[in-house]
């Protein structure tokens, strides 16, 4: 088997984006494209916070966990974008998520 080509990967890295910007708007309960920009900005900056917590990215991308915080972080982000001088309450749920997900990352588990 022969190496796929730039174009080929490039093409496979934005189906994926593409796959992954589609779960998260699914999740968000958002139609249509208007946002998907900022969407996928969103997206980056809560690989970020999760990045800066400790917790990378899984390979593969195959971790259920980690894609709930990904996408509840988004929507947390999405739902808030014009809160200016309020911090709001960080979602239900999410913090025992980041907690377990980073115990796995550290081997703790």
């Amino acid at each position: 088997m022969g190496r796929k080509s730039a174009a080929a990967l490039a093409a496979e890295a934005e189906a994926a984006a593409a796959a992954d910007l589609a779960a998260c708007k699914q999740y968000m309960r958002v139609d249509g494209d208007g946002d998907d920009a900022l969407i996928t900005t969103l997206m980056s900056a809560a690989k970020e916070y999760l990045r800066n917590a400790g917790i990378e990215e899984p390979e593969g991308g195959d971790c259920s966990l980690y894609t709930t915080a990904v996408h509840s972080l988004t929507l947390h982000y999405y739902d808030h974008r014009d809160a200016v001088g309020e911090e709001a309450a960080f979602p239900t749920g999410l913090r025992p998520i980041i907690n377990q997900l980073k115990h796995i990352s550290d081997g703790a588990l």
